[in-house]
């Protein structure tokens, strides 16, 4: 089979906790690209928190935002495919959020990103997505139309009972997913990277057959089972490495990178020399 493009999740996968594009993965990309090779982008952050990593890489357009509930067109501003969370769920949801004190909440809406308090959580999301959080009195006062999502950062441990009770509270009127352990994220019913990815390739052209995807989540678990060839980050999860038929190194290893030169450069070479460190999950 050959493939022709790429849809690569940003945290965990192309970039590590320093948030920065190894250069290999750089060189490698644009070593694709001169091949005719696409390379998309698919995450759960918004435009603005995913478009420095474009830039660096010369992603092509459209990305995938909010865990699926954007297919963007970046290029051109257009919206090709969105979703968005009932403005009822929100309003519902957001006084079973602060019942958690030692987590914070964060509302997605208007294009920003907004806060009740400012936490360390809150400054670590603002630092790690080169964002800024708006503190406001009350969600209820951005709440004017359908946000985009929600999400709650906390200690991995803190999050399953915010989790089991976003579920008693709202049901199926939202979809909950870890992005990253400390990133519990409520985004529109039936929406998932999985659901958006299809869309991403009509627009291009490409069929599914010839997409590999490269995640290490939760939120990628729909991704790699959709695209024609699924691929995990070797330190993922075991739900998200089940859901994939190869693996790949750490962003820290240039996985990326790995991916690129097995499967688009044709360049066999890993990091001992046998191999890229793909294989079975």
């Amino acid at each position: 089979m050959r493939y022709t493009l790429l849809v690569a999740d940003i945290d965990g996968t192309l970039v590590g906790e320093d948030k920065t594009v190894p250069p290999g993965v750089v060189g490698a990309v644009r070593a694709a690209r001169q091949r005719g090779v696409r390379i998309c982008l698919a995450t759960g952050r918004m435009w603005d928190a995913a478009r420095r990593y474009a830039e660096v890489i010369a992603a092509d357009s459209p990305a995938i935002l909010y865990n699926g509930a954007l297919v963007f067109d970046f290029a051109t501003g257009r919206t090709l495919w969105a979703h968005r969370i009932p403005e009822a769920a929100g309003r519902r949801l957001l006084p079973v959020l602060r019942t958690f004190p030692q987590t914070s909440p964060l509302v997605f809406a208007r294009g920003k990103v907004y806060a009740e308090r400012r936490t360390p959580f809150v400054d670590l999301y603002a630092k790690r997505d080169h964002l800024t959080v708006e503190i406001v009195p009350s969600f209820e006062g951005v709440l004017d139309e359908d946000p985009a999502k929600l999400m709650v950062i906390g200690h991995p441990e803190d999050l399953p009972a915010v989790r089991r009770a976003i579920v008693a509270t709202a049901g199926e009127a939202v979809t909950e997913v870890y992005s990253q352990p400390d990133y519990l994220e409520i985004i529109p019913p039936g929406v998932s990277k999985g659901v958006a990815l299809p869309r991403l390739t009509e627009a291009l052209g490409v069929p599914m057959a010839q997409v590999i995807a490269v995640g290490d989540n939760y939120n990628d678990v729909t991704m790699l089972r959709a695209a024609g060839l699924g691929i995990a980050v070797e330190s993922a999860p075991p739900e998200v490495l089940a859901a994939a038929a190869a693996t790949c190194p750490p962003p820290e290893e240039e996985g990326v990178r790995v991916v690129i030169e097995r499967y688009f450069l044709g360049e066999d070479r890993g990091r001992d020399g046998a191999g890229p460190g793909a294989g079975p999950a």
